[in-house]
């Protein structure tokens, strides 16, 4: 797109939304079961959750208390969220959900006998509805089902570690001076069980407690039938690892004196510490610690901070003045192999510091193992409740996985379980970045535009798609045991001794995608972060045929390369062929918008076959929930399309594909082509769906729409400026100062 072509974006003014009124439903299937045999099978239920709750009394931290922890099953397709009436009129609080129709609650000792007493006289009487028909089973929470995946491996392995370091988390939503009580308890216990606690008990975000212990193998059974015991997972590790091969001596570099330094966006590495040569050490802002790190190497954050400021820089060489495209806060929070009770802190230390004046932040470093899928971890949900809080933006890696050392073909790789993304790819409004091989080099398992061999893949959280995008990287090639990066444009970085270096990893390409999504954070209104995601989201081209691609295949590569590379040029200007509206705004659960978008008139007369292209995307910030389970996001916005008819009716477009319209998930998105179509307004209906939140809670969104000539050869541009109904979004910039 040259200079000339390069439009403004439209802002859609409040004046083309309206807003209506929603009434919400619920219903409740009838069950056909037989009460006494049903109601008989509740009451065995509940004397064995007491039996075994009382069998395993001296390992509980709860034991002092007035207590009763179990779980509480409903039949499929009945949901826990739908059954506030059934809690409250039995005194069961749910303190944890599973799943959408299992959770984990709590009641006292007497509640608890009156529930059974209840179970039993709707077992005796043997008709009439209760809620009790709702209920499929009561069973114990206590045993191995407390364990992580990757625990449960290593402890039923062939040769058990001696000991295991572990997180061990408390029971979700109990009050201080019951969490008082089990911690103590706790301690004392790791303590009589020859265990450690390795640092101070912490808190997550929704004030759940966690201790972070080394205990002996032998011990965990302890543990696990701890009923102050939610859960028990591997203690996640984070470091830096980066390969120095210094190449190319770029010491003699310095900043073009045409930049204006001041004026460029603020991307800060979350890393370990950054060292440019002197003639670019001023785009660094500030170098920073929270006092507790003991110093990181630079190696690795000055490679990830060059991708952020140069994306690739071999594209400005040999010249000696280069432009930056974003500045650099350096937060050097990796002095080695860093827990994740520490790594939070350090992480919640640098967003607090900076997030007045970042609202981006790169975050190149992941767990050892690939997530579980069915529990949010630990460091994604942090980054999550991070997100909301301060109004910020993560870009992460989403890890790398050392199966090519050992399998022969890409396909393999795929297959293979451990090659699944690592925490805290697994945020749910983290922008997750995978990579793409740039070059085709011999004696590497992946070609150009392949998945790296390295990069780890989808599914996500709960089976959703990720990564969000993928940027171009280097590669890996294993000749005979002989492992090396060959040197292209995509894999030769800035390292801290002032050399040009090969590197590859996941670790290089997330930090591409935070310096394009800096870009074009610096067009959208007033600093707008959830505005400049949903354009880079949206602009993202993908590197497979859309024409013939289906539905599964579809999924497929979303779970390889998410909506594909990011485009820079796009997300940031229209043109006289493609006009993007954009719009931001809140939803919540008793309201729904109609957006009104202009279907120019001139495209409408062009003859041939898919000659116009809508396309649309709307990215919101809804609750999160850890104690929730697979059922942790709490709301969800739906995105449809109604296009003119003849008659002035609005009619509803059918989508080709379901992909990317996934309900709870955090972007929905989708294209249509047309040939033929009726000009004037359209609307893009938007709704707000929720689950858990007592209150009627506003969610943010904003709300992308492109109309496309897709012979790029027509002016849609003036004729929908021309109408004056959508302002450029230039005009509603506010002017944003960073002072230190």
């Amino acid at each position: 797109m040259t200079n000339k072509e390069r439009k403004e974006h439209l802002w859609i003014p409040d004046e083309e939304v309206i807003r209506l009124d929603k009434t919400l439903t619920a219903r409740t299937t009838p069950r056909n079961i037989s009460f006494s045999e049903h109601g008989q099978k509740l009451s065995r239920s509940l004397q064995a959750v007491k039996e075994v709750i009382d069998s395993v009394s001296d390992d509980s931290s709860l034991v002092d208390t007035n207590l009763m922890i179990f779980k509480i099953e409903l039949p499929d397709g009945e949901k826990i969220k739908d059954k506030k009436d059934l809690f409250a009129s039995t005194g069961m609080q749910v303190k944890a959900v599973k799943s959408e129709n299992k959770a984990i609650v709590a009641t006292t000792k007497t509640q608890f006998r009156s529930l059974k007493n209840r179970v039993d006289n709707y077992a005796r009487s043997g008709n009439g509805k209760t809620y009790f028909d709702y209920i499929a089973d009561f069973k114990p929470y206590i045993g191995s089902e407390k364990n992580s995946s990757s625990l449960q491996r290593r402890t039923c392995a062939e040769v058990v570690p001696s000991r295991v370091d572990v997180q061990l988390m408390l029971l979700p939503n109990l009050d201080a001076q019951t969490y008082e009580g089990a911690i103590s308890k706790l301690i004392g216990k790791i303590a009589n069980l020859e265990g450690n606690v390795q640092e101070t008990p912490y808190l997550l975000s929704d004030d759940t407690p966690v201790i972070r212990a080394i205990i002996p193998s032998a011990t965990l059974s302890h543990y696990e039938n701890d009923v102050a015991i939610y859960r028990i997972e591997e203690t996640d590790f984070f470091s830096a690892d980066a390969t120095p091969a210094g190449t190319i001596d770029l010491n003699d570099l310095e900043l073009d004196d045409d930049v204006l330094t001041d004026s460029l966006p603020v991307v800060t590495v979350l890393d370990s510490g950054v060292n440019f040569p002197a003639g670019l050490e001023s785009i660094v802002l500030r170098h920073w610690t929270d006092g507790t790190t003991v110093g990181g190497d630079t190696e690795h954050g000055t490679k990830v901070a060059s991708r952020v400021a140069f994306k690739y820089i071999c594209d400005q060489l040999p010249a000696t003045k280069v432009v930056p495209r974003a500045r650099i806060i350096d937060c050097n929070i990796l002095d080695g192999s860093v827990p994740v009770n520490i790594f939070i802190k350090r992480i919640q230390a640098a967003v607090t510091a900076f997030a007045e004046i970042s609202r981006i932040y790169n975050l190149s470093s992941n767990a050892r193992m690939p997530i579980e899928g069915d529990e949010m971890s630990i460091l994604g949900y942090e980054l999550d409740a991070l997100q909301l809080k301060m109004n910020v933006q993560f870009v992460v890696s989403v890890g790398n996985h050392n199966l090519w050392e050992t399998e022969t073909g890409l396909e393999d790789i795929l297959d293979d379980d451990d090659s699944r993304i690592s925490a805290p790819a697994d945020s749910m409004l983290s922008i997750a970045v995978g990579s793409v091989v740039g070059e085709t080099h011999s004696n590497s398992l992946s070609a150009i535009n392949e998945i790296a061999s390295y990069s780890r893949r989808g599914p996500g959280f709960n089976g959703f798609s990720k990564p969000d995008l993928t940027a171009y990287g280097g590669t890996i090639t294993n000749i005979a045991g002989s492992v090396s990066v060959p040197e292209d444009k995509y894999s030769l970085l800035l390292d801290k001794s002032g050399k040009l270096t090969p590197d590859a990893g996941t670790s290089f390409t997330a930090p591409a995608v935070a310096g394009d999504l800096a870009e074009i954070l610096s067009i959208t209104p007033n600093q707008d972060i959830l505005l400049a995601k949903a354009l880079l989201y949206h602009n993202a081209k993908p590197i497979w045929d859309e024409d013939s691609i289906t539905d599964d295949e579809l999924t497929f590569a979303h779970n390889l390369y998410g909506r594909g590379l990011s485009n820079v040029d796009d997300s940031k200007y229209s043109s006289p062929s493609k006009v993007t509206f954009v719009r931001t705004g809140t939803l919540n659960k008793t309201t729904k918008e109609r957006v009104t978008i202009y279907m120019p008139e001139v495209l409408a007369a062009q003859v041939g076959r898919n000659v116009a292209k809508v396309s649309v995307t709307c990215v919101s910030m809804p609750p999160v929930d850890r104690t929730k389970g697979t059922e942790y996001l709490g709301a969800y916005v739906r995105a449809s399309l109604k296009k003119n008819s003849p008659d002035g009716r609005l009619l509803p477009v059918q989508q080709n594909f379901k992909e990317g319209r996934q309900k709870w998930d955090i972007c929905h998105q989708f294209s249509k082509l047309f040939s033929t179509f009726v000009a004037g307004d359209w609307q893009v209906w938007l709704e707000l769906f929720s689950r858990w939140e007592e209150e009627n809670v506003d969610v943010p969104y904003a709300l992308v729409i492109t109309i496309e000539d897709v012979s790029n050869t027509l002016d849609i541009y003036s004729e929908i400026a021309s109408l004056n109904r959508y302002r450029a979004i230039n005009t509603l910039r506010l002017r944003y100062d960073s002072q230190f």
